[in-house]
């Protein structure tokens, strides 16, 4: 009788790609992204470096991570998406806090955050997760905090007031992401809204 030994068994596959849903600010909002980033860097004292512009987003609903494109996945996503932007009229999104979300010991993101601003992208969020349910596609929270990463850093800044960016959000985008690679995200999908 032959015995099976630890080392018999295939790890997991690496995971490679994540795919996910955002809205990404324009290039007048990415613009006051950038001289935000610089003042409030300057201000905490932070040695983090900025996200490059073609980075810059809100992360909307997360379809997982992969080891490889899970392209019948992808299309079923996005075809939920597709019909719910056909009725999602544009809307304007407006973040005014700035601040560190505390959620693990070094290295945290600095964020944009708002209020009365992001309720927007706020239903956008819970109509999305909704259009992906009614396709079987679940694994997205309740609890939703609409946010754009600036930079990661040891430092921890309060949440503090600060001018208000803001663009008119048309589209919606479905995004690659080579984890663990200083790699451009691909846009696999643009969802536009029907203009007034």
């Amino acid at each position: 009788m032959s015995q099976q030994s630890l080392f018999d068994f295939e790890p997991p596959p690496k995971l490679t790609d994540r795919i996910f849903f955002a809205v990404a600010p324009d290039a007048a909002a990415i613009a006051d992204i950038d001289a935000l980033t610089a003042t409030l860097k300057a201000q905490h004292a932070m040695q983090g470096r900025p996200i490059a512009d073609a980075k810059l987003h809100c992360t909307l609903c997360n379809l997982g991570d992969f080891a490889g494109m899970p392209d019948a996945l992808i299309a079923r996503a996005s075809a939920a998406a597709s019909a719910l932007a056909e009725v999602t009229p544009p809307f304007v999104a407006s973040f005014d806090t700035a601040q560190t979300f505390v959620n693990r010991a070094r290295n945290r993101p600095f964020v944009l955050t708002g209020s009365d601003g992001i309720v927007g992208v706020t239903a956008l969020y819970r109509n999305l997760v909704g259009a992906l349910l009614k396709a079987g596609i679940g694994g997205n929270p309740h609890s939703y905090t609409p946010h754009i990463t600036l930079l990661y850093d040891d430092v921890t800044a309060p949440p503090q007031s600060v001018a208000p960016v803001e663009w008119t959000v048309r589209e919606f985008v479905l995004l690659h992401s080579h984890i663990g690679q200083a790699r451009p995200y691909n846009v696999l999908a643009r969802f536009r809204m029907p203009s007034a």
